[in-house]
């Protein structure tokens, strides 16, 4: 008569006890599974639109003396190279600054950075001194999205310790 009040009670217990430590189990994966999915496609994002500005900014050092001095180009392709590579370095722009949050400090240094290599470029300015200072801020960008990538790697490895 024991053995079986021992078996009924350990059924009852498996029956019950089961699907809750299941659903326990279950809940932590899927809240650690959101917790690291979000800030890797952030983070996936954010490297991806600071590559983008940085290089179209870069793009723009680099040739934009080349385009409106050439000889090779006619009036109408130096234009055309211009407008395009305006509209790269807005467009990189517009999707840096969505993935960045003015409210946290590191982010909006980053901005600052962006909005004066913007201006720089928008005004056309190829000076000593703004190119200069279009370097500093391209450097500073650099600094500060390898902190914030750095930073956000080491809580996510952090989450599997």
């Amino acid at each position: 008569m024991a053995v079986q009040i021992i078996s009924l009670i350990i059924a009852l217990l498996a029956v019950i006890a089961g699907p809750i430590i299941t659903y326990i189990v279950t809940k932590k994966n899927l809240e650690s599974q959101f917790r690291l999915t979000v800030p890797i496609k952030w983070l996936e994002k954010l490297e991806e639109a600071a590559h983008s500005y940085l290089f179209a900014s870069l793009e723009w050092i680099e040739k934009y003396r080349g385009v409106t001095d050439s000889k090779f180009y006619q009036k109408e392709d130096a234009t055309k190279e211009i407008n395009r590579m305006f509209d790269a370095i807005n467009s990189a722009f517009i999707k840096l600054q969505l993935q960045l949050d003015e409210k946290k400090s590191i982010q909006k240094e980053i901005l600052n950075n962006a909005v004066l290599i913007k201006d720089i470029i928008n005004e056309k300015l190829f000076d000593e001194a703004s190119l200069n200072k279009l370097r500093t801020a391209h450097d500073a960008i650099i600094e500060k999205v390898k902190i914030i990538l750095q930073g956000e790697r080491s809580k996510i490895t952090k989450v599997f310790r």
